[in-house]
C-alpha cells in the first residue's frame, strides 16, 4: 500500500506535466518523425519546386532559404509567416511537416493544431493528439510555456474522453482517481482507468501498477 502511494506521488508530476502539455494543445484553438502523417500528395510540394517558387516578400528571401535548407526552426518560423501574413496554411503545413521530421518540438506542438482545426489539412483530433504527444515526448516537459488551468485541461479531456480516447480516458480517470484539479473519487477514477485499459491505453497499461481497487483497499 506504502508502495503503491509513494509511486503515485513520484509520477504525480509526470502526470500533471502531460495532462498540462496535452490540453495545451487542445486550448490553443487561439515530436515522432516517420510516424507523422503526411498531407494528400496533391497539396505538397517538393524542396525542388519550392526553390523556383519567389518568396512571398524580399525580406523572407532568406528565411525562407533556410527553411529550404533544412533548418527546422526557420521552417517553424516560415510556416507561421505563411499563415498569418498570407493566409496560406496549405504551404505553411508543408513546412511544418519537414521541421516535424526533424522532431521539432514546436514544429511538431504547431502541426498538431493544425491537425486539430483543419489548417491546410483535412480536420482529425486523434492525429492532432497523437502528434501533441510526440511533442510533449520531444521537449516542453519541464511544463515551460503551458497554461496551469488544470479545471480547462480537464473539461478538454472530458471532451476526448467522450469520444472513447484511450490515453485521454487515462488521464481524466489518474486526475480523477488523485483528485487533481477535480473533486477526489478513486472508485470513480478506478473506473475510468479499466476502461482506458479496454480501449488498449499503453499509458494505462504502463501505470496500472501504482493504482489499487479502491474497493479492494477499503475491504
Amino acid at each position: 500500500m506504502r508502495k503503491n502511494e509513494q509511486a503515485r506521488q513520484r509520477t504525480g508530476g509526470f502526470l500533471k506535466v502531460r495532462v498540462l502539455l496535452c490540453a495545451a494543445v487542445l486550448l490553443a484553438c487561439g515530436a515522432a518523425s516517420a510516424e507523422v502523417p503526411q498531407a494528400d500528395g496533391q497539396n505538397r510540394k517538393t524542396i525542388a519546386e519550392e526553390r523556383q517558387m519567389a518568396p512571398r516578400t524580399p525580406a523572407l528571401a532568406g528565411l525562407k532559404r533556410a527553411a529550404e535548407n533544412g533548418d527546422a526552426d526557420a521552417q517553424v518560423e516560415y510556416a507561421r509567416k505563411l499563415h498569418r501574413q498570407f493566409n496560406d496554411p496549405v504551404e505553411g503545413f508543408c513546412w511544418l511537416e519537414r521541421a516535424a521530421a526533424q522532431n521539432h518540438p514546436e514544429g511538431l506542438y504547431i502541426l498538431s493544431l493544425y491537425y486539430l482545426n483543419g489548417w491546410g489539412v483535412v480536420k482529425n483530433p486523434e492525429v492532432a493528439f497523437k502528434i501533441m504527444q510526440a511533442s510533449a515526448d520531444t521537449g516542453y516537459m519541464n511544463g515551460e510555456g503551458v497554461q496551469h488551468d488544470f479545471l480547462t485541461a480537464l473539461r478538454w479531456f472530458q471532451k476526448a474522453a467522450e469520444q472513447h480516447h484511450p490515453d485521454a480516458m487515462f488521464y481524466l480517470g489518474a486526475a480523477v482517481y488523485e483528485g487533481s484539479g477535480t473533486d477526489k473519487n478513486p472508485a470513480q477514477g478506478w473506473a475510468m482507468i479499466q476502461e482506458a485499459l479496454r480501449l488498449g491505453s499503453s499509458l494505462a497499461q504502463h501505470h496500472i501498477r501504482i493504482y489499487a481497487d479502491p474497493a479492494v483497499t477499503q475491504s
